[in-house]
Protein backbone atom coordinates (compact mmCIF):
# COMPACT_ATOMS: atom_id res chain seq x y z
CA UNK A 1 0.00 0.00 0.00
CA UNK A 2 1.45 3.62 -1.10
CA UNK A 3 0.90 6.81 1.07
CA UNK A 4 1.61 9.64 -0.53
CA UNK A 5 3.50 12.33 1.22
CA UNK A 6 4.01 11.03 4.44
CA UNK A 7 7.85 10.81 4.28
CA UNK A 8 8.69 13.99 2.73
CA UNK A 9 11.33 15.68 5.15
CA UNK A 10 9.79 19.04 6.67
CA UNK A 11 11.08 22.36 4.54
CA UNK A 12 14.11 24.30 6.37
CA UNK A 13 12.13 27.46 7.13
CA UNK A 14 9.30 24.86 9.50
CA UNK A 15 12.72 23.37 11.34
CA UNK A 16 13.57 26.99 11.97
CA UNK A 17 10.63 28.36 13.51
CA UNK A 18 10.51 25.46 15.89
CA UNK A 19 13.99 25.74 17.30
CA UNK A 20 14.92 28.08 19.72
CA UNK A 21 17.54 29.69 17.40
CA UNK A 22 14.79 31.60 15.55
CA UNK A 23 13.18 33.00 18.28
CA UNK A 24 14.27 35.97 20.22
CA UNK A 25 15.80 35.56 23.53
CA UNK A 26 13.10 36.44 26.49
CA UNK A 27 13.81 39.05 28.77
CA UNK A 28 15.10 37.78 32.21
CA UNK A 29 12.59 37.01 35.05
CA UNK A 30 13.40 38.16 38.55
CA UNK A 31 15.84 41.08 38.00
CA UNK A 32 13.29 43.96 38.14
CA UNK A 33 14.43 46.99 39.70
CA UNK A 34 13.58 48.20 42.65
CA UNK A 35 11.75 45.11 44.00
CA UNK A 36 13.09 42.73 46.50
CA UNK A 37 12.92 39.13 46.23
CA UNK A 38 10.64 37.74 48.60
CA UNK A 39 10.89 34.13 48.25
CA UNK A 40 10.94 31.91 51.64
CA UNK A 41 11.16 27.85 52.44
CA UNK A 42 9.23 26.39 55.34
CA UNK A 43 9.60 22.91 56.72
CA UNK A 44 7.18 21.28 57.79
CA UNK A 45 7.27 19.40 61.15
CA UNK A 46 7.59 16.09 59.67
CA UNK A 47 10.88 17.03 57.53
CA UNK A 48 11.90 19.50 60.63
CA UNK A 49 11.78 15.95 62.34
CA UNK A 50 14.05 14.24 59.89
CA UNK A 51 16.73 16.78 59.90
CA UNK A 52 18.61 15.53 62.44
CA UNK A 53 17.96 11.40 61.15
CA UNK A 54 21.30 11.01 59.41
CA UNK A 55 23.70 12.40 61.93
CA UNK A 56 21.90 9.17 64.43
CA UNK A 57 24.01 6.54 62.22
CA UNK A 58 26.87 7.63 61.15
CA UNK A 59 28.65 6.06 58.08
CA UNK A 60 31.38 3.35 58.63
CA UNK A 61 33.82 4.58 56.10
CA UNK A 62 35.85 0.84 56.48
CA UNK A 63 32.66 -1.09 55.74
CA UNK A 64 31.78 1.20 52.67
CA UNK A 65 35.49 0.79 51.08
CA UNK A 66 35.27 -2.82 51.83
CA UNK A 67 31.77 -3.07 49.56
CA UNK A 68 33.18 -0.90 47.58
CA UNK A 69 36.33 -2.73 46.51
CA UNK A 70 34.05 -5.69 46.62
CA UNK A 71 32.19 -4.22 43.95
CA UNK A 72 35.17 -3.18 41.84
CA UNK A 73 36.53 -7.03 42.36
CA UNK A 74 33.19 -8.98 41.08
CA UNK A 75 32.96 -10.34 44.66
CA UNK A 76 29.72 -8.57 45.88
CA UNK A 77 26.38 -10.44 44.99
CA UNK A 78 23.29 -9.07 46.01
CA UNK A 79 20.32 -11.19 47.03
CA UNK A 80 17.40 -9.44 45.64
CA UNK A 81 14.62 -11.35 48.03
CA UNK A 82 16.78 -9.86 50.85
CA UNK A 83 16.71 -6.09 49.29
CA UNK A 84 13.16 -7.03 48.51
CA UNK A 85 12.37 -7.63 52.12
CA UNK A 86 14.51 -4.98 53.34
CA UNK A 87 12.62 -2.38 50.74
CA UNK A 88 8.96 -3.52 52.09
CA UNK A 89 9.74 -3.28 55.64
CA UNK A 90 11.63 0.12 55.00
CA UNK A 91 8.14 1.16 53.39
CA UNK A 92 5.70 -0.53 55.98
CA UNK A 93 7.48 1.33 58.72
CA UNK A 94 7.34 4.82 56.32
CA UNK A 95 3.59 4.10 56.19
CA UNK A 96 3.12 3.48 59.91
CA UNK A 97 4.65 6.68 60.62
CA UNK A 98 3.14 8.55 58.50
CA UNK A 99 -0.53 7.60 59.33
CA UNK A 100 -0.19 7.67 63.25
CA UNK A 101 1.67 11.26 62.42
CA UNK A 102 -1.14 12.04 60.52
CA UNK A 103 -4.06 10.76 62.52
CA UNK A 104 -3.96 13.74 64.52
CA UNK A 105 -4.75 16.79 62.46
Amino acid sequence: MKINGTNDPKPLDLVNRATNASRAPASPQGNVPGVTPTDQVRLSATTQSLVGTDSAEPVDSAKVEEVRSAIQEGRFHVNAQVVADKMISAASELLETISVGGAGR
